[in-house]
């Protein structure tokens, strides 16, 4: 099984002590259509840059049929060092980053959970889902 790399379209992916980072060769497709290194403010004509994006859970800690013991999904919980938890909204780089990294990931192929501040989706549908406010949840099929 292939692991996520150390960088995704120049971005450094840095990982939590526990994570365990092997993956399905569709998850890895799916990150590397979702992280961009820059980004367009779509409220103002601001760029940002995503120089970094921390990994808190791929295959850890969790049971089947959790998506992420069949090496389906991963938690994205911090960007360019700021938790998503403090910094979004309040943060137009967080926000911005956390948004299109979401909108992304809505067209790829292989999409099938899709959890966080943003928005909360499953297969394309709004889904109600607890939590998921301070992390962002893609996993695949």
């Amino acid at each position: 099984m292939p692991s996520i790399p150390s960088q995704i379209n120049g971005v450094v992916v840095e990982f939590s002590d526990d994570v365990v980072n092997d993956v399905s060769q569709p998850l890895i497709t799916a990150l590397n259509s979702c992280i961009a290194p820059t980004l367009l403010d779509p409220g103002r004509p601001r760029i940002f840059t995503i120089s970094k994006i921390w990994i808190s859970s791929v295959a850890d800690s969790h049971d089947m049929p959790s998506r992420h013991a069949q090496h389906k999904a991963v938690d994205i919980s911090r960007i360019n060092g700021m938790k998503i938890a403090v910094s979004y909204p309040g943060d137009p780089l967080v926000k911005t980053a956390v948004d299109s990294i979401q909108e992304r990931f809505e067209g790829c192929l292989f999409k099938r959970e899709n959890f966080g501040p943003h928005f909360k989706k499953k297969h394309g549908a709004p889904f109600s889902v607890s939590g998921h406010n301070d992390h962002i949840h893609l996993s695949v099929d």
